[in-house]
Formats: C-alpha cells, structure tokens, sequence
C-alpha cells in the first residue's frame, strides 16, 4: 500500500511539473540575458575608422549608433523581465519583443557595416562581432519561444503512469 493518499498525488505531480518548467524557463532567460550582454558589449568596439585632419579616429558603436544602442538597452530590459515573469502568455510576449528586437539590432548592425566610401571612412570590427553575436541572441529568444511553445503538451499515458509509480514509491 503506497503511504501517499491519492488525493495529494495529483497536487505534487502538479507541483513538479510547474518547477520543472519554471526552471526550463528561467535556464533559457539566463541564456538570453548573457548573449544580450556580449551583444551590448559589442557597442562598446570600434565599428568606424576614419582619418579626420591627419589623425586616425577609431569611433565606437555608441557614438556611431546611438539608435542601436537605446534599442539594445530596450532588449535588454525585456531580457530582464524574462527572468522575472514566470512561464506563460506574458513571458511569451516578452520572448516576442526581444526576438523583434533582435531582428532590429541585426539589420542595424548589418547596415552600420555596409559604410559607403564617402572619404576616409572605414568599418571596423564591431559590426561584425555585433552581427554574430546578435545572431546568438536571436538563437536563444528563439529556442526560448520554442519551448515555450512545446512545453504545453500533454504527455502520454505511459510516461503519467511511470511519474505516478515513482511519486508512490517516494515517502512524503
């Protein structure tokens, strides 16, 4: 006889399935937030060279693309907030506006890498990078979506079985 009522088994196989996805959630919102800090770093390389009066001047993202900066800044803050929302519609939203944001920092940082020749002005390193490590970022928004998006699946009738046993076989 199992020493677990059945009344409270399904309170903890609902209680672990939440934890289980709260903890998935909050894995992927880590992930997102450390790509989204090496993509602002990238703000912070040089993205432009140029010789102005006989000196070289190497002008950092920041000052070249202020824009992408303040969008980068937004990102980040809907990063953060994934870490503070739990699983769910609004966590769901906030994955879709950084993935939107995302798209828009790769567009800018692909077009601030296209810089015309209009003078002694050439593209540095930083577009690059950014691209790359937006690229990053957009993978794991995207892989947090997705599992997102999955995790509301009900599972098989077997695999409820095996969870019930084991729960049954643990002491309360």
């Amino acid at each position: 006889m199992s020493a677990l009522p059945d009344e409270e088994l399904p309170i903890r196989l609902a209680a672990a399935e939440q934890k289980l996805a709260v903890n998935e959630h909050r894995w992927f919102a880590r992930a997102g937030l450390l790509a989204a800090l090496v993509t602002g770093f990238t703000l912070l390389l040089p993205w432009t060279y140029s010789r102005r009066l006989g000196l070289s001047v190497w002008q950092l993202g920041i000052e070249t693309q202020p824009q992408l900066a303040l969008t980068w800044l937004v990102g980040l803050l809907a990063t953060v907030a994934l870490l503070v929302l739990k699983p769910g519609h609004k966590a769901q939203a906030a994955a879709c506006i950084v993935a939107v944001i995302t798209l828009l920092l790769l567009a800018g940082a692909y077009q601030a890498g296209q810089v015309e020749a209009l003078g002694d002005t050439w593209p540095g390193p930083g577009p690059a990078i950014a691209l790359v490590t937006t690229v990053c970022w957009l993978a794991t928004t995207t892989a947090h979506l997705l599992a997102q998006c999955t995790s509301h699946h009900t599972p098989d009738p077997a695999t409820i079985t095996r969870t019930i046993s084991r729960l049954r076989r643990r002491e309360p």
